[in-house]
């Protein structure tokens, strides 16, 4: 990710780069918490993007579903016989069920994709981040 998507832009640590403390390379202590928070920010974008492809979904979902429902009302009126409006309507039940438990699994699909992208980013920079903080923070010739 580019600094300038940073969520506080490439400035927001420019301020500590002048601050000193023996023993501490604060240049790099900048660079771990912005790898951090760039860490933070596509695991974000991750959510909101499953999010949004959620939200695209239903709303493609809720317009299927009224248009199955008008075209089941047409069908059931233009039935000729009682038998036939009883056949009629289980076949729009059965279809009905189906139609939701695949919707159900490809919802469960988008939700656990997204997770997935968000958690996989952070748990990369967790492990990089392990060598990043022992490196940081070792003094002159000690051993790790």
């Amino acid at each position: 990710m580019s600094k300038s998507s940073a969520p506080f832009g490439s400035d927001a640590f420019k301020a500590f780069s002048d601050f000193k403390m023996p023993g501490i390379n604060i240049d790099a202590l900048v660079a771990y918490h912005r790898k951090n928070f760039d860490a933070l920010s596509k695991a974000n974008q991750a959510t909101v993007k499953g999010l949004q492809s959620i939200a695209q979904h239903q709303s493609d979902l809720f317009r299927a579903i009224f248009e199955g429902a008008s075209k089941a009302g047409e069908a059931l009126v233009s039935a000729k016989s009682p038998e036939d409006r009883v056949r009629k309507q289980a076949e729009f039940a059965k279809e009905g069920v189906m139609t939701a438990m695949s919707n159900a699994q490809e919802m469960a699909g988008i939700v656990t994709g997204a997770a997935t992208e968000a958690t996989g980013v952070l748990n990369a920079r967790l492990v990089e981040s392990i060598d990043e903080v022992r490196e940081l923070f070792a003094t002159k010739g000690a051993t790790h």
